[in-house]
């Protein structure tokens, strides 16, 4: 069996010699050079997937040995994230609303300008300020960046806030990222207010905040960020937090009162219904997205973890975290699919690095420490066995289920350290 280490230094191996299949030239409507997540996404510019994919490259970069490939794959890793970043702002609609999935002939692929659709996943912010630690964004690009953030955030209120609660719901089922989640995928349109949602638009607007303070824009920009998200922290506690469970769940918002008419006269009149959501009580690895962003409570994070994380018959496996706990009428990982693709159990690298960077954030060094040798080994595994990477893995037996090839957020393993 290898150890953690020999585990990292071949997968490390493995990213230097593939990780520039990731990189794409300019391209029909893609004017930019731009990161793609590999395998049957070959070309693509997809929102999340980019951003993930450019912090695991960046991130790489550091550690490589010899300073002058160092500088070279440094160099190539930020002009291809760059270019990825800009070009969405490229085609942002004058609604405020962004792009989800662009290729060379088609720079909205999803719809995303249509109202009754979503825009594109809350990353962008995220995206800049990686950039920006950097230095590579100049002074009309940060202009051209915060005026877009700013537009975007007003085009998700009008979109998909809803004042009642203060939370955002989907406005459809459609490349929301976690594809076939079961709180979202086949869930009417605007019903499901979804915590890996709302608490990526938190992140997004802390760090778009920060930006606007870093780069000395107009005190009312920072000033926008700051109170939207400290706002919807507050609604995630509230609204999204299960005392009874110990766990936040994503909800739906459709809580409406009916008055029907019988024999002429009208029902219910002095029934109200004064709650604002129903928890749609489905425990995926979304629910434990609170400890990535910071939202959750010492005290919640403490149940989220001991009563539910490292529970082997719920979440917890020898390779990582599943994606949908295994004690839910769903669960079923060991499906192969292309779009869309499957969270209904299997692991996901994303999910293991987002958990491992929330068990940091709260200090569960052991359980962080455990989950990364887990990916690394998961990983290695895969490199040493089948000179490929995986979209995503059987939780029961640590096989690659789906998209040999992909590299993206795989990357990320590396930096779990």
């Amino acid at each position: 069996m290898r150890s953690r280490e020999e585990n990292r230094a071949l997968l490390m191996d493995f990213v230097l010699q593939f990780a520039s299949k990731m990189f794409n030239a300019p391209s029909g409507l893609l004017k930019r050079p731009f990161l793609d997540p590999g395998a049957q996404y070959a070309s693509t510019l997809w929102d999340w997937d980019s951003y993930w994919a450019a912090e695991a490259l960046l991130g790489i970069a550091g550690e490589i040995p010899d300073a002058e490939k160092r500088k070279e794959f440094t160099a190539a890793a930020l002009e291809h994230a760059k270019g990825a970043l800009l070009t969405f702002f490229d085609y942002q609609w004058h609604d405020g609303s962004m792009p989800i999935l662009l290729t060379a002939d088609n720079p909205d692929a999803f719809d995303s300008r249509n109202p009754e659709q979503n825009t594109g996943k809350p990353v962008h912010a995220q995206f800049a300020r990686l950039l920006d630690h950097y230095g590579v964004l100049d002074a009309a690009e940060k202009a051209t960046i915060l005026a877009g953030l700013r537009r975007l955030a007003e085009c998700r209120i009008n979109r998909s806030w809803k004042p009642a609660s203060g939370l955002y719901v989907w406005n459809s089922d459609a490349a929301i990222g976690v594809d076939d989640d079961p709180s979202a995928w086949g869930r009417p349109g605007g019903s499901s207010a979804h915590i890996y949602l709302n608490c990526l638009i938190y992140a997004d607007l802390k760090a778009a905040a920060e930006l606007a303070e870093r780069w000395q824009a107009a005190p009312s920009d920072g000033a926008f960020f700051r109170q939207r998200a400290e706002e919807l922290e507050t609604a995630v506690r509230e609204y999204c937090f299960d005392r009874r469970d110990g766990l936040y769940y994503s909800v739906d918002v459709q809580c409406e009162t009916h008055h029907p008419l019988f024999k002429g006269f009208m029902l219910n009149q002095s029934l109200e219904t004064f709650w604002q959501v129903m928890p749609l009580k489905i425990g995926s690895w979304c629910s434990f997205l609170p400890l990535w962003c910071g939202i959750a409570t010492p005290e919640q994070a403490q149940r989220m973890v001991q009563e539910h994380l490292m529970k082997p018959e719920r979440f917890w496996t020898p390779y990582g975290i599943r994606s949908l706990a295994a004690d839910e009428r769903m669960y079923s990982p060991e499906v192969s699919r292309g779009n869309p693709s499957n969270w209904l159990g299997p692991i996901w690298i994303i999910t293991n690095y987002m958990v491992w960077r929330g068990l940091k954030n709260y200090h569960f060094e052991a359980e962080a420490d455990q989950l990364a040798t887990n990916t690394l080994a998961l990983l290695g595994e895969d490199c040493a066995q089948n000179r490929v990477l995986h979209e995503y893995y059987s939780p029961e037996t640590g096989h690659g289920i789906s998209g040999p090839g992909f590299l993206n957020w795989n990357l990320l393993a590396l930096l779990m350290k």
